[in-house]
């Protein structure tokens, strides 16, 4: 016999109109939307490291990421990419859903 269960679904993301962008060359904002998964290498003794001193203090690997990216980006001045970039169809595998 199977549970019902019941499962709270996130709202989609709204589609922000960039006509407005276009006209004024403002530069786009930032939307701050949901995480993004990423694979990338890394040499094995900064990874080592990093296991070590999140096993110290208590820290996940995806909390010692994440704070140094925010300390990396802090002093540096980001512009951003051409609309006709980022707007490009992502390229990578489907999802399994899909």
């Amino acid at each position: 016999m199977a549970k019902e269960r019941k499962f709270d679904f996130a709202p989609l993301p709204l589609v922000v109109d960039t006509k407005d962008e276009l006209e004024t060359n403002a530069p786009a904002e930032v939307l701050d939307g949901p995480p993004t998964k990423v694979t990338f290498d890394c040499e094995f003794i900064l990874m080592e490291n990093m296991k070590d001193y999140g096993y110290w203090e208590g820290l996940t690997q995806k909390d010692i990421i994440l704070e140094s990216l925010r300390l990396y980006f802090e002093d540096k001045e980001i512009r951003p990419r051409p609309d006709k970039i980022r707007q490009r169809p992502k390229v990578g595998r489907k999802p399994k859903n899909a």
